[in-house]
């Protein structure tokens, strides 16, 4: 909502708006301000809620946000920080385990990283929840984010990822892996260069597919059939799959411009046909909104908080309307079983 709409619904003049955002807004003004947003009155007169310099805020597709889908994009954060406080004060959340891998190039950074979690070269589970299980903690964005595609963030030593769901599941999970990338290699860097985001898409990529995973999984001449199996194994779009194969040099440059011409004629270009069936959901708040005999639910959460219902249940995958999926991933010590399950505890 502009400013010249919201002063047609309150019947004032823009500037005064305008005097609301930079100063206050009088108290009296509270009901009529909570009826045109569509947010409970006490939301307006709550104090210490964080803030995001939007400096600090990359988003994966700054280029094609407009800047309004990229200002309620972060003012989505800033409620999903909120949440995630009055849920890490009831229940015990996974320990963050997410090292600074700054200095290091992109592919050594994804290596390392996949050994500090002892994952090896196989196929990675559940990407959601396996940063969970890392104290990563991952947030979905409301459909009027949706243009940003993800950003990352870090907040009092805690990582945030927030991702919209426009996507198919391969390209939501590519966005997660880029996103873990700012966060172990960008802290503290200037934000939206394309040097970056070539590093974190470089990241992403070798996290996914390591280059001795295709040496292992894939032949030096693939065929489309080929390709497809493997990027099944590993949840990703096939795409990617062959340009990642293409970089390391074990695919010739004909191979793959055959690999790419076949794909795009068959409509992989813009989509995933026959991929993965579902988006990858989270563990983490199913647990929270589905304990046994727990009276918390989105509208408490909301309530507490003085959030619209429809903004908890967007940031948190829509848990509370959904079945909680098995998972892939437990907080195990040794980050070696990746078949087990990870629980959530009261405080």
């Amino acid at each position: 909502m502009t400013k010249a709409e919201l002063a047609r619904q309150l019947s004032v003049i823009p500037r005064t708006i305008t005097r609301y955002e930079t100063s206050e807004a009088p108290r009296n003004v509270a009901a009529a301000l909570a009826g045109a947003l569509n947010f409970p009155v006490g939301y307006f007169d709550r104090d210490g809620a964080p803030m995001f310099d939007p400096n600090e805020v990359r988003f994966r597709a700054a280029r094609r946000a407009s800047a309004r889908e990229r200002d309620a994009a972060v003012a989505a954060g800033i409620s999903g920080v909120e949440i995630d406080r009055w849920i890490s004060k009831r229940f015990v959340l996974p320990e963050m385990t997410l090292p600074s891998l700054t200095g290091n190039d992109p592919e050594t950074a994804a290596q390392l990283l996949r050994g500090i979690w002892g994952l090896g070269t196989k196929p990675l589970p559940n990407l959601v929840q396996l940063c969970e299980s890392r104290g990563i903690r991952v947030y979905s964005l409301p459909p009027i984010a949706d243009a940003v595609d993800a950003y990352s963030i870090w907040r009092s030593g805690t990582p945030y990822v927030f991702l919209a769901r426009r996507k198919s599941p391969e390209r939501i999970r590519f966005d997660l892996a880029h996103e873990i990338g700012h966060l172990v290699l960008h802290d503290g860097e200037p934000c939206q260069t394309a040097a970056l985001e070539r590093e974190a898409d470089a990241f992403a990529s070798e996290f996914l597919v390591p280059a001795a995973s295709i040496v292992e999984y894939l032949s030096s001449t693939p065929s489309v059939a080929d390709i497809l199996t493997v990027r099944t194994q590993f949840k990703v779009s096939a795409m990617a799959l062959a340009m990642a194969a293409h970089k390391t040099d074990w695919i010739s440059d004909w191979n793959y411009r055959q690999i790419c011409i076949e794909l795009s004629t068959r409509g992989f270009r813009s989509s995933e046909p026959g991929g993965m069936p579902n988006y990858e959901m989270s563990r983490v708040f199913p647990q929270v909104f589905s304990r046994s005999g727990s009276k918390v639910s989105v509208r408490v959460v909301a309530n507490e908080l003085d959030l619209p219902v429809g903004d908890v249940h967007a940031l948190t995958f829509g848990a509370e309307l959904r079945a909680a999926q098995e998972t892939e991933v437990t907080s195990d010590t040794s980050h070696r079983n990746l078949t087990g399950q990870y629980r959530l505890h009261a405080v």
